[in-house]
């Protein structure tokens, strides 16, 4: 399946209006702004701005996501980055399209989407209240581990 024809089911799939842009699509999930970009012929990537983190709360907010990023523990199978140009965090994942159909599709995004509201809820409880933010709890928030990966 090609990103287009992706987009186009997926947007079926939703009851949306999807449109590919030159590669790029964005749809709103439980009000947050997710971005869908093809990535070469057979990959999509999945991708949402969580916001700015204040320069007060970076090292506790970076300290967090770099924790969950290991073995995806808490992002959900995504990775957390921040841009250094301007203080923001994102959230990523890589998709391979030959291996998704639009259902899938639909249980990947809401997977993802959960992940991005915990993760903005962990930003702002940081710039809230930044003496009782871990990082510790922060990098495994509740619900968001990554499927059964590395259970024995």
């Amino acid at each position: 399946m090609t990103f287009g024809e992706m987009i186009g089911a997926l947007g079926e799939n939703l009851g949306v209006e999807l449109v590919d842009e030159g590669g790029a699509a964005a749809v709103q999930i439980d009000g947050n702004t997710v971005i869908l970009h093809a990535a070469g012929d057979d990959l999509m990537l999945i991708h949402a701005d969580l916001g700015y983190v204040a320069p007060e709360n970076r090292e506790r907010v970076f300290a967090a996501a770099m924790e969950a990023n290991f073995l995806y523990q808490g992002t959900g199978g995504a990775t957390l980055a921040a841009n250094p140009a301007d203080g923001r965090l994102h959230l990523q994942k890589y998709n391979w399209l030959e291996r998704m159909d639009a259902d899938g599709m639909v249980e990947t995004l809401s997977r993802f989407a959960e992940t991005v509201s915990a993760w903005k809820r962990i930003a702002a409880d940081a710039s809230a209240a930044p003496e009782s933010f871990s990082a510790s709890e922060a990098s495994s928030p509740v619900g968001l581990r990554a499927g059964g990966f590395m259970q024995v």
